[in-house]
Order: C-alpha cells, then sequence, then structure tokens
C-alpha cells in the first residue's frame, strides 16, 4: 500500500520549476520550501530565490506591531500576487543582492504599490507603519 502511494505522489514531487517568470503562477507563502509565492507587498520568491522590490517597503506579514500594519501587510502582499499573476514583468538587480526594479511595460511594480497605498519608497530608515 505505502509502495503505491509513493508512485502516486512521486510525479508530483518532480514537477519542474517554471522556466519563465511569466509561465509562474504565485500565491502566498505558506510551507516551506517557498518556491514560486508572496511573501510580503515587497518581496517574493521566484524559482526559490528571494526577490526583494528595491524601490518600495510594505510591513512584514506575522510581525504587525499594531492592526494598521498587520492589515496592509496582508493587503500589500496580495495586491503583489496579483500584479505578479497580471502578466510577464522583467526583473533588473539592482543595488545589493536580492534588491531587484521588477518592472512591466516600463511601469514599476513597486511604484505603483506605492501609489496605491500599499507601500512607501525604500529608504534607509524603517517607516513607522503605527503613526
Amino acid at each position: 500500500m505505502r509502495a503505491a502511494i509513493a508512485l502516486l505522489v512521486l510525479p508530483l514531487l518532480a514537477a519542474p520549476a517554471p522556466v519563465y517568470a511569466e509561465d509562474a503562477r504565485f500565491m502566498l507563502c505558506e510551507a516551506l520550501p517557498h518556491l514560486t509565492c508572496v511573501w510580503s507587498g515587497d518581496s517574493f520568491y521566484l524559482r526559490g530565490k528571494v526577490v526583494r522590490l528595491a524601490d518600495a517597503v510594505s510591513p512584514e506579514r506575522y510581525t504587525g506591531e499594531c492592526p494598521q500594519a498587520s492589515q496592509l501587510s496582508w493587503r500589500s502582499a496580495l495586491r503583489l500576487r496579483d500584479l505578479l499573476n497580471a502578466g510577464t514583468f522583467e526583473i533588473a538587480a539592482s543595488e545589493g543582492a536580492e534588491l531587484a526594479a521588477v518592472t512591466r511595460n516600463g511601469q514599476s511594480l513597486g511604484e505603483q504599490m506605492i501609489a496605491e497605498g500599499l507601500a512607501q519608497e525604500r529608504t534607509p530608515e524603517a517607516p513607522n507603519w503605527c503613526g
């Protein structure tokens, strides 16, 4: 019986990672390992590698200092998921190994998140999400 179950599950474990970003379908990160999912409104995993938006920052999920930050963290993560799933996008490395400019048709997804009030411009100082 165990062998039969293993034979059914094995193909699922061996499923290949998407070859192109536009083939990826994002969901919110939950169980490990994080392969292709959105962690927060400013970071996501693509084929197991973390990408952080170079131009925007949002509150981290699960670490909300206040109710406003907690609500914003979930809304921004859901919106970034929807933006990434809306079509092809480009990733250009920026300063630092993990920071990148993520754009679609020349428009920054980070700037769009800021314009929608779901993120703030990335600066050296951490934003006060509760103020």
